[in-house]
């Protein structure tokens, strides 16, 4: 990972893979999931939807996807594992559609929207997919009110995790059973220092590593990626300029466009390794 981080040699290499060959009519790139992959930003002060660059656009750049238009997005702010799937409680998925609109217009389900495409358009040969963070950010709300915030986030994340997992796997499983290409889960990286978000967050991902490989996917570690870029800067994220800056010194927890490069840059590596 850290090669391809620093070593622009190697970026160049991917972009003459044959991997990806495709109808000139049809979009070959596929990419799920929540504000993350959608590339939201706090501080976009006039929002519409070309206003966001995520990680699947610096992919599709890389991979020479973007100008031919060979990329769909249908990521959505907010998007849960649950409202995944059925619509439903999130941290406003709906009213972020409704009010600026996402990369991709559609109705119905995220969930939905994957199935009819991975159905009717073969020629898409890759996907990737971030989903779950908003699972712990429903919880972290549900916990604010609690006289102990850590005992409530402890007690109440393995409920999470368990739905979480279930979710995912009824995810993977739908995208399986209609497309066998190369399929990535993105994993999310640490948004601070602080102990108990870190343990969340890596808990997360090896909940997703532990269903992800029972589907054949390639896994986009997010996390070292984050670790290494932020190496320099005693491992804050904030700090490496990889989050959204909204003070001097304090950070949103979305990636910068530069923490969007390094995920990126995880999910190349990704494709190309293991």
């Amino acid at each position: 990972m850290k090669s391809l981080i620093f070593a622009p040699t190697i970026i160049f290499s991917l972009l003459l893979s044959p991997a990806f060959a495709g109808n000139e009519n049809n979009y070959r790139y596929l990419a799920l999931g929540d504000s993350v992959a959608f590339g939201y930003d706090p501080t976009v002060t006039t929002p519409t939807p070309t206003a966001f660059t995520g990680y699947p656009e610096v992919v599709a750049d890389v991979l020479q996807m973007a100008k031919s238009k060979k990329e769909t997005n249908a990521a959505c702010p907010g998007q849960s594992s649950t409202s995944f799937l059925y619509g439903g409680a999130d941290i406003g998925c709906e009213p972020f559609k409704a009010a600026v609109g996402l990369h991709t217009d559609y109705t119905g389900t995220q969930m939905n929207f994957a199935m009819t495409q991975l159905q009717s358009n073969k020629h898409i040969d890759l996907v990737t997919l971030s989903i779950g963070g908003n699972d712990l950010s429903l919880l972290q709300a549900q916990c604010q009110t609690s006289s102990s915030f850590a005992v409530c986030v402890q007690q109440g994340l393995p409920g999470v995790l368990a739905t979480y997992g279930q979710n995912l796997a009824q995810i993977l499983g739908g995208i399986r059973a209609n497309y066998s290409g190369t399929l990535v889960l993105l994993k999310y990286y640490p948004v601070s220092t602080d102990p108990l978000f870190q343990l969340a967050i890596q808990m997360l991902n090896q909940t997703m590593a532990d269903v992800g490989s029972n589907f054949n996917v390639k896994f986009a570690d997010g996390f070292m990626a984050f670790q290494l870029a932020s190496a320099t800067s005693g491992g804050d994220p904030c700090a490496a300029n990889l989050l959204v800056r909204i003070g001097p010194s304090t950070c949103d927890i979305h990636p910068s466009l530069a923490g969007q490069t390094v995920l990126a840059a995880a999910v190349l590596v990704a494709i190309n390794g293991n």
